[in-house]
């Protein structure tokens, strides 16, 4: 009886052991993946990245360890005596230590055909496609599984390497567990705070909708609401006499992460650090946003955009929305998860990235939700596919404003004006939606016209529902065509029953969306917002800084597109620029040793603007301080005597 007793804690002992040990590969393997090319590892030091993969596997471990537990009594409970059964069922144990192997091989081999093939379970081109079956890839994955069970098993039975090596093996797993658990102390920081900080009036019942409605890469210039002498916006025209029309608006960002970031943030790029991907919130910033003030509010929260780059899940923010991209987001976060998060959010993140790996391709294969490649679909023109398309975008938005809970606000980002083909229903300027070319200025008019067409639909929608003058409605775009800084862009503010309405020449930029809505709903922009309420800002002109991001480049053979060489202290960060007074003053840091810099005039100045005869190396240290500010170390930057003295007169 004791030898038996003696046999099953052995048995359940290998299995704690097996299980763990599989927990900490597989993790090991992933730390490895993210560590090889541009990702959220880029960003943390030596001793941040050893601690987060010391201290990644622990959740896991603490649900697969109990689990292995109760599957371990298994074969007693089945006491079968048919020798082909009894040895199936004496393998089942070893299921979830299996199941993490499996998942870690699948990984690794799909990685691998991705990066020398091109091949992968996700990829248009995979094997599975090709043969239209996603039926090979599963039974692949589970001769895996059999394999990994079967081997397992077998090591481990009386005289196996497992068997034989078991005592070794466990003291590794303590020490593993060991440097886990200081790996937590060592990474332990003050927990960071889930609410926006902001004072915030009683809840009203009468709160607005809000609108965001912004199609991408649009340059005012090619707006007849704008001038243009092509009518590309004959809707918004006609209701051009009900608006605010900001006449000279700038972008924070030449990408369209960084750009969204700012929107949605009120802060500049430089802050956040959000700039093109693999950028995400991070500390305090994931939960300092507009969002979630108007969750506060009582809003309920609408993301339609693109997932990937411009999807606020996958940018790390919390608690920011109800709905994105065609998901409900339950921002109610368990005991166990919340704790992890405010207080290891780097880790928690990293789990939630490898999750997201193998959950997307798990559900690509098994037709629960199809995975694409995103840098591929903003760049398909008018071949992309109709569920991925602005037609879904404008369908979701119907949908939402039919049934989402009052008040509701959306942010909804078009892509058909992205370039470099150009993606809309009907051709105007042209005979055909064909495009022989990249940047046909013709099919990019069409595109602004069918962003202009969609305005018509929704306010046309809302009119008819009564809640046109129960809603605020915005209408921006993120940067200029092919993505350039040195262009305006729209602007154009519907308040409810046209209570603002003109046109203004001021300089404004797209972080000022964010604190001139609070203030038209009665709540004071927080101080952790950068941008200025446009109701209530003073006529003096103020520096706009604008970021670009470092060179990019293709990771992989299926074009996933990130920014390229991470390294500190500037990170994504290629050029920063200031529009001021009609100049815009550059500096190219992506060679920090020698940092190019350049101006050039962008836009008439108006009459209110001080800054006639700003002197280049004033406004250079002007930028120099900004990202001082921001964190930024300029020590490691080459500048003259002459730019360094205006820095320094600047501090």
């Amino acid at each position: 009886m004791k030898q038996a007793q003696s046999n099953n804690i052995r048995f359940l002992g290998s299995l704690l052991v097996l299980t763990g040990l599989s927990c900490y590969f597989y993790y090991l393997m992933e730390w490895l993946f993210f560590l090889s090319r541009p990702s959220m590892l880029s960003y943390l030091t030596l001793t941040e990245n050893l601690t987060l993969l010391f201290n990644a596997p622990l959740p896991l471990i603490l649900i697969a360890l109990p689990a292995v537990s109760i599957m371990s009594l298994l074969p007693a409970i089945f006491s079968i005596k048919n020798g082909g059964v009894k040895a199936l069922v004496d393998k089942v144990p070893y299921v979830i230590p299996a199941i993490i192997l499996t998942c870690t091989a699948f990984l690794m081999l799909d990685n691998f055909s991705y990066t020398m093939f091109g091949i992968a379970s996700h990829s248009a081109s995979t094997l599975a496609s090709t043969l239209a079956s996603q039926s090979y890839y599963w039974i692949m994955i589970a001769l895996v599984l059999i394999y990994f069970m079967g081997k397992l098993a077998h090591n481990n039975s009386r005289g196996g390497i497992i068997s034989r090596y078991i005592r070794h093996l466990f003291h590794i797993m303590l020490v593993l567990l060991g440097l886990s658990f200081l790996s937590l102390a060592v990474s332990y920081h003050r927990p960071l705070a889930t609410e926006s900080g902001v004072k915030l009036p009683p809840i009203r019942d009468d709160f607005p909708n809000i609108i965001f409605f912004a199609a991408d890469g649009v340059n005012s210039a090619n707006m007849s609401i704008y001038g243009y002498e092509r009518i590309t916006t004959p809707f918004m025209d006609s209701i051009a006499h009900e608006s605010l029309v900001y006449m000279n608006h700038w972008t924070n960002s030449a990408k369209t992460t960084g750009a969204v970031g700012s929107l949605l943030s009120g802060k500049y790029p430089t802050r956040t650090k959000v700039v093109f991907r693999p950028d995400t919130f991070s500390g305090k910033d994931m939960f300092q946003h507009f969002p979630g003030i108007l969750k506060e509010l009582g809003y309920y929260n609408i993301d339609i955009s693109l997932r990937h780059y411009i999807d606020s899940k996958d940018l790390n923010m919390r608690n920011a929305f109800d709905y994105a991209n065609h998901r409900l987001l339950n921002n109610n976060y368990s005991l166990v998860s919340g704790f992890f998060l405010l207080r290891w959010p780097s880790s928690v993140q990293f789990i939630e990235d490898n999750w997201q790996r193998l959950f997307q391709r798990l559900a690509h294969l098994s037709g629960y939700a199809t995975m694409f490649n995103p840098h591929q679909l903003v760049n398909q023109g008018e071949k992309v596919p109709a569920h991925r398309s602005d037609v879904d975008r404008i369908n979701q938005l119907k949908h939402q404003i039919l049934h989402a809970p009052k008040p509701f606000f959306a942010n909804v980002h078009l892509l058909g004006s992205h370039g470099k083909k150009f993606d809309y229903e009907k051709p105007i300027f042209t005979k055909t939606k064909e495009q022989a070319d990249h940047w046909m200025l013709d099919h990019y008019d069409n595109a602004i016209y069918q962003w202009d067409a969609y305005i018509r639909e929704i306010y046309q929608l809302l009119d008819d529902l009564g809640e046109l003058d129960n809603t605020l409605l915005i209408f921006s775009s993120d940067h200029g065509k092919r993505h350039k800084i040195n262009e305006t862009l729209p602007l154009i503010i519907r308040y409810p029953n046209q209570e603002h309405t003109g046109s203004v020449t001021l300089a404004s930029q797209r972080m000022d969306i964010a604190p001139t809505v609070l203030s038209y709903l009665g709540v004071t922009p927080p101080q952790w917002m950068d941008g200025h309420s446009l109701l209530s800002r003073s006529k003096e002109a103020y520096p706009i800084f604008i970021v670009s991001a470092a060179k990019q480049q293709l990771i992989v053979p299926g074009k996933w597109k990130v920014s390229a060489n991470l390294i500190p202290p500037f990170y994504s960060l290629g050029t920063i620029s200031m529009a001021y007074c009609g100049i815009l003053y550059s500096v190219d840091i992506n060679n920090s040793h020698h940092p190019l810099l350049s101006y050039q005039r962008v836009h008439a100045k108006t009459a209110t603007c001080p800054a006639v005869d700003l002197e280049p190396e004033l406004a250079y240290g002007m930028i120099f301080t900004h990202l001082k500010d921001m964190g930024y170390d300029i020590a490691q930057l080459n500048l003259d005597s002459r730019l360094r003295k205006y820095s320094v007169r600047l501090e």
